[in-house]
């Protein structure tokens, strides 16, 4: 029984996180590929000869597929109808692309990797790109070309253990290998980035690509060209500036796929249909092989030393507006602070304006009487100078008559001989 998974969730929640943690890709001569619905960079399930010529350049993808594994549908869950998977690429020295994808909710996982052996236009304007690469490195020997080759089921004992039913047993498609070469054209300028372009690619390999377990029309009706070989076509075009349109079409080695993809700076959205050439019904109430499917993908590519120099600018730019904000509330608090203290100073400086005026008049009047007190003692002193300067008296024209004794005194020797 297939069920979703916590990983899931998380791998789910770390897209997201990803997705606001975001920086476009460098601009290229030829527009960048997007994530396949399970492996690295292609088209829409089949490689191509193309390695980002940036390094730590990276895509996380998430795809889903409508597969109903129930004969009642009416009991299918979400989880269960809808087989999603999420992928993750990165490109190294323009040469050397890797990642990890997990094909299911259960989760099972596999590794991927290409090597770009020749780039288009290095040793001659005719020539190709070509790599080499290998799809499913891992445990899960036993995937078909959905991915869903392993399962896991409630045991009374063990809880839920990994199985392998007996109808996928008899596929061996871990370390599938192939190469592939891609050519581009472009509808502009030589060089010129926003140009319309074209690509074709042609491929083969083994494994996922050639494998049927023994079964036949039962796994695949039609669709395969030579058993083996992929091919496909991409036309991208530039609604806007920073914007990018592609429309794709491929035979995976088993069917017909077409669709389109839509990229506005990193951030991608796909829808596409698979197995066109079978037609829109269901053969079998159980079976998810020889019908139409819709398939959807939603995806981030950017470079991984410009994201993280994008986050640690965001974890400074936040720090700054926290100690901004920080600011803010010490200046507000402040300036409050500063209010409550004048109008204390107001009150203050009214209160002794009111003392300093009481004593200015005290001690004007102190000093009035002080100048009032010297104003008096030098009327005295002049009044006393005056006096002093007055001539002495006029005696009287006829002295007062002299007693005895006094005319006696006058007449003595002592006066004579004066």
């Amino acid at each position: 029984m297939r069920t979703k998974q916590p990983a899931v969730g998380m791998l789910a929640s770390v897209i997201a996180a990803t997705l606001f943690a975001s920086s476009q890709l460098a601009a290229q001569k030829h527009d960048p590929y997007h994530s396949t619905l399970y492996f690295g960079t292609g088209l829409i399930n089949t490689p191509v000869a193309w390695v980002s010529p940036t390094s730590l350049d990276a895509w996380i993808s998430a795809a889903g597929k409508r597969l109903p594994f129930y004969s009642d549908n009416a009991d299918a869950s979400l989880a269960t109808a809808i087989n999603t998977n999420i992928a993750m690429d990165i490109h190294f020295l323009g040469r050397v692309s890797a990642g990890v994808s997990a094909y299911s909710q259960n989760p099972e996982y596999g590794f991927f990797g290409q090597v770009l052996a020749l780039r288009d236009g290095e040793f001659g304007r005719f020539l190709p790109s070509i790599a080499f690469g290998v799809r499913n490195i891992g445990k899960y020997s036993h995937e078909d070309r959905f991915m869903v080759g392993h399962d896991i089921t409630l045991t009374d004992s063990a809880g839920y253990v990994e199985t392998v039913s007996d109808y996928y047993e008899p596929f061996k498609t871990n370390v599938t290998l192939f190469g592939v070469a891609t050519k581009e054209f472009s509808f502009g300028a030589a060089g010129a980035t926003s140009a319309p372009s074209m690509s074709v690619s042609v491929g083969y390999g083994n494994g996922l690509f050639s494998d049927d377990g023994d079964h036949g029309d039962n796994y695949n009706k039609s669709g395969t060209i030579v058993k083996g070989m992929f091919l496909g076509s991409r036309f991208s075009m530039h609604p806007s500036l920073n914007s990018t349109l592609q429309f794709m079409v491929e035979n995976d080695a088993w069917d017909y796929n077409a669709g389109a993809i839509y990229d506005w700076r990193g951030l991608s959205a796909g829808v596409y249909l698979t197995e066109i050439e079978e037609g829109t019904r269901q053969k079998g109430t159980t079976n998810i092989y020889n019908f139409m499917k819709f398939n959807f993908t939603l995806g981030y590519s950017g470079n991984i030393i410009d994201v993280s120099r994008g986050v640690i600018l965001r974890t400074r730019i936040t720090e700054l507006t926290r100690e901004m904000n920080r600011l803010r509330l010490e200046i507000t608090q402040r300036e409050r602070r500063i209010s409550g203290l004048e109008v204390t100073l107001r009150r203050s400086q009214a209160g002794e304006l009111a003392d300093i005026a009481k004593r200015r008049s005290d001690l004007e009047s102190e000093v009035q009487a002080e100048r009032d007190a010297i104003r008096a003692a030098q009327q005295r002193l002049e009044q006393l100078e005056r006096g002093q300067q007055r001539p002495p008296a006029t005696p009287p024209a006829t002295p007062p008559a002299s007693a005895p004794e006094t005319q006696n005194l006058l007449t003595s020797p002592l006066t004579a001989s004066y």
